[in-house]
């Protein structure tokens, strides 16, 4: 049953295109004989806008090659601003197809069912049939070139920052926004200049990029003014501590903390090696004072643990020094190692943050720059609550005399702390908190002494 109705439908067809061939007289019997046994190009197909009708594959082919070549081989300008660019589409990875071009005008009148192939060949012969300058293109080899140009002609956008003037006020340097070239819609563009003769400019129109942080981002932090700062002295003679604690300062300069942000001072710092240029000098270890690569970095944390505090801030990780140290009072150091000890806290206000460090001559100051209530004042006390005394470690010595006792190291004291952070308004205080207790172990005291002999009863 489907056999003949498609039997019936072809038959059909069949009827009807006798009947239009018949009605259309000349025109029909001209078609049927180029369909059945020409080998011409139908009368009105132009390429590119040159007239093609009647010629024979080869006889087109001859005359449009040289032509359609040439089109590909012009150079072309690609111009952005101020810049300009001159490329041969042939060098770049665009070719003309000829074999295509000249395949799509033949097949003009000879492609699909036999309604569509009298339609087509009547259109061509009344109003023209425009077949395109159809090329080839190497997508990677033009990619490349253009991904050259696209990028000098793109500018990244810079982001809004912060300038601390001589005065101590904060001023808002404004972002700057970049551009950036569509690579995608470029290509397009220059394959499309590439095929006409006359228009063989192509200006590129780079798309706006804004900063990730604008100036209305920076002046919504509500960066003004030095909230709190706090300043520890050193010896300036000390050359290697004080270099430590200058390369340190460093990465404390104008650092941007936003509202919720937690910073850690070892993530920001970094590690203390030699090769970042880090000194040997006195540290802490065990107890003791020993020589060790950044001795000085901890006047570093500690100073900006202090200025922290005094800002209001939330401190969330931080472990005293297992000695007593001499720039701070008890209770208010910080001491930290690159691979496990930190000091983190977090940016609790609504403001943004800005930290700044200054290394004088012979002092380290931190400032905190932000935003805060009118008339607060933040204090810290410490005090002591309970001292720890040293023991003695004997040691006998059968080398010195009977009795003799010899001082090898002196015992220390020990505490237990308790530090407070006291908030005021107006000179009247609103709050106070315990921020943190440290304990610093005594050290006892070690001593060698002569051994008293025995004797045998007689």
């Amino acid at each position: 049953m489907y056999l003949v109705i498609r039997l019936r439908r072809s038959a059909l067809l069949v009827i009807i295109a006798v009947i239009m061939i018949g009605c259309l007289s000349s025109v029909g019997y001209a078609f049927v004989a180029s369909y059945l046994g020409g080998d011409a190009i139908a009368q009105g197909v132009s390429v590119a806008s040159i007239n093609v009708g009647g010629l024979s594959y080869q006889e087109a082919k001859a005359f449009l090659g040289k032509y359609l070549q040439t089109v590909t081989d012009t150079p072309l300008s690609i111009v952005c601003g101020d810049i300009e660019w001159d490329v041969v589409p042939g060098q770049i990875g665009i070719t003309t197809d000829l074999d295509n071009i000249l395949t799509s005008a033949f097949q003009v009148g000879r492609q699909g069912h036999l309604l569509r192939r009298i339609s087509d060949y009547i259109q061509s012969q009344n109003h023209g049939w425009e077949v395109p300058h159809i090329v080839s293109v190497d997508r990677e080899k033009l990619t490349s070139v253009l991904r050259k140009i696209a990028l000098s002609a793109n500018l990244p956008p810079i982001d809004a920052g912060f300038r601390i003037t001589s005065s101590g006020e904060v001023e808002v340097i404004p972002g700057i926004p970049g551009q950036k070239v569509e690579l995608d819609q470029l290509l397009n563009d220059v394959v499309t200049a590439s095929i006409s003769p006359k228009r063989r400019t192509v200006t590129v129109t780079p798309e706006l990029v804004t900063p990730d942080f604008s100036t209305q981002d920076a002046y919504a932090l509500h960066i003004r003014r030095p909230i709190a700062q706090f300043a520890t002295g050193f010896d300036p003679q000390d050359e290697n501590r004080v270099a430590n604690i200058r390369l340190a300062a460093q990465e404390l300069q104008e650092v941007l903390i936003r509202p919720g942000e937690i910073f850690s001072f070892n993530r920001k710092v970094g590690p203390r090696l030699d090769s970042e240029g880090y000194k040997a000098a006195p540290v802490i270890i065990n107890g003791q004072l020993l020589p060790g690569i950044g001795g000085g970095v901890c006047q570093v944390s500690t100073t900006l643990y202090n200025a922290v505090l005094l800002a209001g801030l939330d401190v969330i990780t931080r472990s005293p020094h297992s000695l007593p140290i001499a720039y701070v009072p008890l209770g208010r150091d910080a001491a930290v190692a690159y691979d496990y000890l930190d000091l983190v806290f977090r940016n609790n206000s609504p403001y943004g943050l800005l930290l700044n460090a200054e290394v004088e001559y012979e002092r380290l100051i931190i400032k905190v720059y932000s935003d805060a209530p009118e008339g607060r004042k933040i204090e810290l006390d410490s005090s002591i609550v309970r001292i720890l005394e040293p023991g003695i470690i004997r040691r006998f010595d059968p080398s010195l005399l009977p009795g003799t006792v010899v001082e090898e190291r002196k015992g220390r004291q020990g505490y237990e702390v308790q530090l407070w952070r006291v908030i005021k308004i107006d000179d009247k205080v609103v709050h106070r908190e315990l921020i943190e207790e440290s304990t610093y172990r005594p050290q006892d005291r070690l001593v060698r002494q002569g051994v008293v002999p025995k004797y045998d009863d007689d």
